[in-house]
């Protein structure tokens, strides 16, 4: 039984300050009535104030790729400080490490040529919509049902308009009978933000197409990710990202590819390098910077330009801050090693935990999907198959998130700590050891499942 006393304290504490906690969802996050407050942590370990140790697999929601306290990471950070304190200046004062940061990522990506910092990802895809609205002289951006793309008004959740009397399809983010229609629906939206997006089906050739011909003249970009990671992990089909790119050069529309979670998880080159395309655009964060706040829009030239001569502004204090540029030089040290050989090693390490994941579910009963790319994957329960690709909504039909929640009650009490949803993270500093323990872990776990009718039960 894990110890609890001083985080259900700390917890009670919390709650009179921080109404919803640091980021809320409709989505449930934690698997105890209590919030884990953590005390330190080190490579994949967290121990909390109650003395509790973790292996965890969270990732920080994707950022950790590194590990916690990565000591050339570390190193490099604190050399930064010391000698220029966190912040230097946003656009009125410069350091070399800029154009090195700038220089690298046109290397690495093969869409930058230019780039654009920002904070958070959410204001990495706000910057670019305006971007690719400028460019074009249009408005609306398309969408894919089930890609998550940040906080914004015009972003968050929505649903396909199926309204047949609609002059133009805007994206619907309406209710519809409750907010269980639509996890990510918000109240306080501004009504008017139906009217930036269109939300078309992820993998429909036919709706893909007919949008374009329709509405060429309004779609100023797409965006979308690559491998939709916050929907299971769902790759596009043969021919679909090709789709895209020849409607987007057919029409003058931007073609932006979202790789704020598989921008240097997925490879060094994110999605884009994987599915061998190359987007007008892209939205970078998280694990480009190891968890310092950090994320950018890049792209090329001819697009990115319109930011020149104050056409486009993308105004702030912390773009380009000097910890951040220290961060992504540090991070992109690390994983460029011996020509990226931590991936390999990474993915190595992730094949023995899902192979042992699948096996132990098979031994039990347990139907489980895997879907997988370097560094994430998730796990389905409710639909057989073991590791596999996924392309549609339809494909998701079984998918039982009561499991998923219970498997990850039962982990937490066995010491694993995962991410809601059942995806996984894995970073540079797990080691074989921790994906015994971790399988060890899951045979209790699915164990319990099992013996609990996929119920939990607090031993």
């Amino acid at each position: 039984m894990l110890k609890k006393d001083k985080s259900e304290a700390l917890t009670s504490e919390f709650n009179k300050y921080y109404p919803g906690g640091h980021s809320n969802l409709r989505i449930p996050m934690d698997v105890t009535d209590h919030r884990l407050f953590i005390a330190r942590s080190e490579g994949t370990h967290l121990y909390d104030v109650d003395g509790n140790e973790y292996i965890e697999y969270n990732g920080s929601m994707g950022p950790n790729i590194l590990g916690h306290r990565n000591p050339a990471f570390v190193g490099k950070i604190v050399e930064y400080i010391e000698h220029n304190g966190t912040a230097i200046g946003s656009n009125l004062l410069f350091s070399p490490m800029d154009v090195e940061v700038a220089k690298r990522l046109s290397e690495l990506v093969p869409c930058v040529e230019e780039v654009k910092f920002t904070v958070t990802g959410s204001e990495a895809v706000q910057a670019a919509f305006r971007i690719m609205r400028a460019y074009t002289g249009k408005n609306v951006i398309v969408r894919f049902q089930g890609n998550y793309a940040g906080w914004g008004d015009n972003v968050l959740g929505g649903r396909i308009n199926s309204d047949p009397s609609a002059e133009v399809p805007y994206t619907d983010f309406t209710t519809h009978g409750g907010p269980e229609q639509d996890p990510y629906y918000t109240e306080g939206r501004s009504p008017l933000a139906c009217r930036d997006t269109i939300m078309i089906r992820w993998n429909d050739f036919d709706m893909l197409e007919e949008t374009f011909d329709k509405y060429h003249d309004i779609i100023a970009g797409i965006h979308f990710e690559g491998i939709v990671w916050n929907h299971e992990g769902l790759y596009p089909k043969p021919g679909f990202v090709e789709k895209i790119r020849e409607l987007c050069d057919k029409y003058n529309i931007v073609m932006c590819m979202d790789e704020v979670i598989t921008g240097f998880r997925v490879s060094i080159g994110g999605a884009q390098k994987v599915l061998g395309i190359t987007p007008d655009l892209c939205t970078m964060g998280k694990a480009m910077s190891n968890g310092i706040p950090v994320s950018c829009v890049g792209g090329k030239k001819k697009i990115m330009d319109c930011i020149r001569g104050n056409h486009v502004l993308v105004p702030g204090t912390y773009p380009g801050y000097g910890l951040g540029m220290a961060a992504v030089l540090a991070t992109l040290d690390e994983l460029t090693k011996d020509d990226c050989a931590v991936y390999g090693r990474v993915f190595k390490l992730q094949e023995k935990l899902m192979d042992g994941l699948v096996a132990i579910s098979n031994k039990y009963d347990i139907p489980l999907t895997i879907t997988e790319a370097n560094g994430v994957f998730d796990t389905i329960f409710g639909i057989p198959g073991g590791r596999r690709r996924l392309y549609t909504e339809d494909e998701l039909e079984g998918f039982d998130k009561n499991i998923v929640n219970n498997f990850q009650r039962y982990m937490q009490q066995n010491g694993v700590f995962l991410m809601f949803g059942g995806r996984w993270y894995l970073n540079a500093s797990h080691t074989e050891e921790d994906i015994d323990k971790t399988l060890e872990a899951a045979e209790k776990s699915m164990a319990a499942l099992k013996k609990n009718d996929y119920k939990f039960v607090e031993s």
